[in-house]
């Protein structure tokens, strides 16, 4: 999770615990790495549902994306990923299917900022709004109004104590 997003969730620094490892960008740079915070999160497709409690790295680097999920915390939630198809499926506790779908245009628009921000245009940071209160992480469905012209929107809900690692 990029610092930018953290503060935008409204979540407390008091909440992050130390990190010791170091992290490199793909170029070679040391990231700053504040801390991690494990939050729950909700993944949905407006049908059927399935919170985890994630462990999010939380690092100072610029970004047009919110949030990255890593290998281990999509191998724990059962999900399998296509970039080609935008979508990410995993299984819910009844047996379904959930499926993840991506807004085209949103993905169309990061991925142009991207360019923007490689040949030297400043960033501008993503419109992402938290509510006030305890945090929850929902990954919104196909037609969710919160995907709209966005990579990823987060909202509040229920705080975790789960001591849940990767």
């Amino acid at each position: 999770m990029f610092w930018s997003t953290f503060n935008k969730l409204q979540l407390s620094p008091d909440q992050l615990r130390p990190y010791d490892g170091c992290l490199y960008e793909f170029v070679g740079d040391q990231v700053e790495v504040r801390g991690h915070v494990k939050l729950r999160t909700t993944f949905t497709d407006d049908t059927t549902s399935r919170t985890f409690n994630i462990r999010y790295l939380i690092v100072n680097a610029p970004s047009f994306y919110n949030i990255l999920l890593g290998r281990p915390a999509l191998n724990r939630i059962g999900a399998v990923a296509s970039t080609r198809h935008m979508k990410m499926k995993m299984p819910s506790l009844k047996g379904a299917v959930i499926t993840i779908k991506s807004d085209q245009k949103a993905a169309k628009k990061c991925y142009e900022n991207s360019l923007k921000t490689k040949r030297g245009c400043a960033p501008s940071p993503a419109n992402l709004k938290g509510e006030k209160g305890s945090p929850e992480l929902r990954w919104p469905g196909k037609g969710d109004p919160n995907l709209q012209g966005r990579c990823w929107r987060g909202r509040s809900g229920e705080r975790s104590s789960s001591s849940t690692s990767l």
